[in-house]
């Protein structure tokens, strides 16, 4: 019995721990906090998880050749 209990915490321990190590996906979101622009600033049109086109208008094109940085 004290090995299932410890089974389980271990296994919880590591299901929380790769929850916690993951990277978010939705990189648009963290640059328009990081920089306090809207996603419309830089897109047409928000583009959707997993969308190979991002939508980009030309400022979003520059912010995108800078290194993510924004254009002086």
């Amino acid at each position: 019995m004290n090995v299932l209990k410890l089974g389980f915490l271990l296994g919880t321990a590591l299901g929380v721990a790769l929850l916690f190590s993951t990277t978010p996906t939705d990189a648009s979101q963290k640059y328009a906090k990081e920089t306090g622009k809207k996603c419309l600033d830089c897109h047409t049109k928000v583009p959707k998880k997993g969308d190979t086109d991002h939508q980009l208008n030309e400022f979003g094109k520059k912010f995108a050749e800078s290194g993510h940085k924004l254009p002086k």
